[in-house]
């Protein structure tokens, strides 16, 4: 199975900022999809190729892999 990749985005003073999660199955990346933050980000899940579009390839080659255990992700 392949990787899910989801990116966080926030609009901040006229740029985005990004940060990429890697999910090992579709159920984890769902749960965090639908997990609400508080400071108005906008989540999106997509391939690794859509990942690289949006946030850059250096951003998916450094994205935080999420073990959803504890709802912790790992650097």
């Amino acid at each position: 199975m392949r990787p899910i990749y989801g990116v966080s985005s926030k609009y901040d003073f006229g740029r985005w900022d990004h940060v990429v999660y890697v999910f090992e199955n579709r159920e984890i990346a769902e749960k965090w999809l639908y997990t609400e933050e508080y400071d108005f980000r906008e989540r999106e899940l997509m391939s690794k190729t859509a990942a690289i579009q949006l946030a850059g390839k250096e951003a998916v080659e450094n994205a935080n892999i999420w073990k959803g255990v504890s709802d912790e992700c790992y650097m």
